[in-house]
């Protein structure tokens, strides 16, 4: 008698699991809990099938305790030694070691991405410590709707072990370069300061340091605008040849003006402006539209992969900008008319032809980001995000938006002066996402037209600095300058955060940030530009396409880290001064105004609150919260938090 194959299916998350259990069994599915882990299980013609949560990585790279006293180890030593592997958490290993004696075989059904790959592998190889022999495969979707995942596993491939070996050795890249130079910072910085230091978040927060550097360092430059109110009703006319740089310019164009009482129209010139359909969204496209529309980058992350779970979207973290040719376009576009966007969809089915837009980026992993399903019932955030991606979509198959620009001359004494228009003739993809530049239109004119000027007046303005990054055009920034990934740069910058080192809507450096980045770009310049990391990722990349071996680059960032080290070792001194002083400025906000005998320092609850306290706690519980801009406020939350450490 022949006995049933037994399958066990990886997923990354519970949410995953569940999802891909309800698909693969049609609903029959049922959630069992065994060796204190919950798991879905059901059974097919093809046989019985266990689908396993992994919870996200389940195996932490540390060092080993002979290294962990920060004051007793050589950092030279440290950058040497090699990590360790820890079971975490111990009992989903466990659980994995059971079930392997009775299984046949297992798929990876982890995110298709370095991180999803490495996750499967350590599953995989808690299994095979019980089952060398037991075969695995890999199932690869880009959406989890019943047809992507139906047809991954009709297609299984084998497990990507370069892939997985590459974010494997990002991991022990950035656990070296974080343990060694958080170390080094804080032992220099003495024990009240404690600094937190990567090889991308120091490069990024250099970038938001840049940004204000640029900013102090402008120097506004005034200029001066003639401008003449014309008609009924009046609209606006520049006078030709500004902005003026010199006053007198602007003093004489409007004393050659004034000696006219009308406009004469001398000169149309009318022409059509195409406006191109913008390229299919990837994930920096993406956070940088949610960031403009208010959502922290983070956060529309996590939305996104709620929804990529929820079969609603396809996967979030991509850098392909060019739609593959088996993407179902008309499927999709039948699944979104029964919505709110009906209007779009069936203008673009009325188009004798739909051809999609294409980016500059074509990859063969996942395709940009793209709605999968109609809109399911959402709520803030969720419902913004899903637009994001539902509206970019169905731009790209939409037609260019087509203008009618019109330049008009006049003039009016012995000056000339000009007026422009756009008004928008065939809307095309703009009826998706609308203009927000548009001009008011002009009356009609015909040249020889005398219109009444209604006056004359001259406007002063300066030149603006750059503005501040938002959290948009710093992800934006770390792409084009190979800082990170897709799939980790919204972390950074909520680390940068969660560090206190840049705050704010449009980012500035805290005291913190800015003496860190401060110390370090004249003493360790190549902790703080993008170039290392750039070639670190680059041959990272190089270790997914199979093209260099892992212990290779390792050794590379050993020798890098080992040269860096040395480096900030003969600037110590001056680097722990600078840092320590501008963080004490930064921690102590003066004497406590209710005991008199300590001072009010910043502090954090558990749960992240930032906070003013006494440094007399427990005697003087004396606590300010601290507001927007700085503001000091009482601390109103009722029951006293207990305090985290300083």
């Amino acid at each position: 008698m022949r006995v049933r194959l037994r399958s066990l299916l990886l997923a990354e998350k519970f949410s995953a699991a569940l999802r891909l259990a309800t698909i693969l069994s049609h609903g029959t599915a049922k959630k069992v809990r065994a060796d204190g882990v919950s798991q879905f299980t059901f059974s097919t013609e093809a046989g019985d099938t266990i689908v396993f949560p992994l919870r996200g990585h389940i195996v932490a790279v540390d060092y080993p305790e002979s290294v962990r006293d920060w004051a007793a180890t050589d950092l030279d030593r440290l950058v040497d030694t090699e990590p360790v592997e820890v079971e975490a958490p111990l009992a989903l290993h466990e659980a994995l070691r059971g079930i392997a004696p009775g299984i046949d075989e297992v798929v990876v059904a982890t995110d298709f991405d370095r991180e999803g790959e490495l996750i499967g592998v350590e599953a995989l190889r808690a299994i095979r410590a019980v089952r060398p022999d037991v075969p695995a495969r890999r199932a690869r979707f880009s959406a989890m709707t019943p047809s992507e995942v139906l047809r991954a596993f009709e297609g299984l491939c084998d497990v990507d072990w370069a892939l997985a070996e590459a974010a494997a050795t990002r991991e022990r890249i950035d656990l070296a370069w974080g343990a060694v130079l958080t170390r080094f910072l804080t032992l220099a910085c003495g024990s009240e300061v404690l600094l937190s230091v990567g090889r991308v978040q120091t490069p990024t927060l250099a970038l938001v340091r840049e940004r204000e550097q640029e900013r102090e360092g402008f120097a506004p430059r005034p200029f001066w605008d003639v401008l003449a109110d014309i008609g009924d009703p009046p609209f606006v006319a520049r006078a030709a040849g500004g902005p003026f740089w010199d006053p007198s310019g602007a003093e004489a164009a409007t004393a050659r003006a004034g000696l006219g009482a009308d406009a004469l129209v001398v000169r149309l010139e009318a022409y059509e402006e195409r406006e191109a359909p913008p390229s299919p969204m990837n994930t920096t496209r993406f956070l940088a539209e949610a960031s403009r529309r208010g959502l922290g980058t983070a956060r529309a992350m996590a939305v996104a992969q709620d929804l990529y779970v929820r079969g609603a979207i396809s996967y979030p973290r991509t850098d392909n900008t060019v739609y593959p040719p088996s993407l179902p376009i008309a499927d999709i576009l039948l699944r979104l008319r029964d919505s709110s966007y009906r209007e779009h969809v069936d203008r673009i089915q009325s188009l004798p032809e739909v051809r999609p837009t294409r980016g500059p980026v074509s990859t063969t992993d996942h395709p940009p980001i793209h709605p999968t399903a109609a809109p399911p019932r959402l709520r803030e955030p969720a419902a913004t995000v899903y637009d994001i991606v539902v509206r970019r979509f169905l731009a790209t198959l939409l037609p260019p938006a087509t203008y009618r620009a019109l330049a008009a001359g006049f003039r009016i004494g012995d000056a000339d002066f000009v007026a422009h228009a756009r008004g928008l003739v065939e809307s095309g993809w703009r009826s998706v996402i609308p203009d927000e530049r548009s001009t008011p239109p002009l009356p009609p004119l015909q040249v020889g037209d005398v219109l009444a000027l209604r006056g004359l007046r001259t406007e002063a303005a300066r030149t603006r600095p750059p503005p501040f990054h938002t959290q948009g055009s710093l992800i934006q920034a770390m792409e084009r300058m190979g800082l990170g990934t897709k799939s980790t740069r919204h972390e950074i910058v909520a680390l940068l955060y969660r560090r206190e080192y840049i705050e704010g809507r449009a980012i500035r450096t805290t005291g913190a940030g800015r003496a860190l980045v401060d110390a370090l770009v004249p003493h360790a310049p190549d902790l703080t530009s993008p170039g290392m990391t750039r070639t670190l990722e680059g041959r990272m990349s190089a270790i997914a396409a199979g093209d260099v071996p892992m212990a290779s680059v390792l050794r590379d960032s050993r020798d890098e880290l080992h040269g860096l080290l040395a480096a900030l070792r003969e600037n110590e001194a001056v680097i722990a001064r600078w840092i320590r002083d501008a963080a004490r400025l930064h921690r102590d906000f003066g004497p406590c105004d209710a005991c008199g005998r300590g001072r009010l320092v910043r502090r954090r609850t558990r749960t992240g609150w930032s906070f003013l306290g006494c440094t007399e706690y427990p005697r003087c519980r004396r606590r300010l919260r601290i507001g927007r801009g700085g503001v000091r406020l009482p601390w109103t939350l009722g029951t006293e938090a207990p305090l985290a450490a300083p």
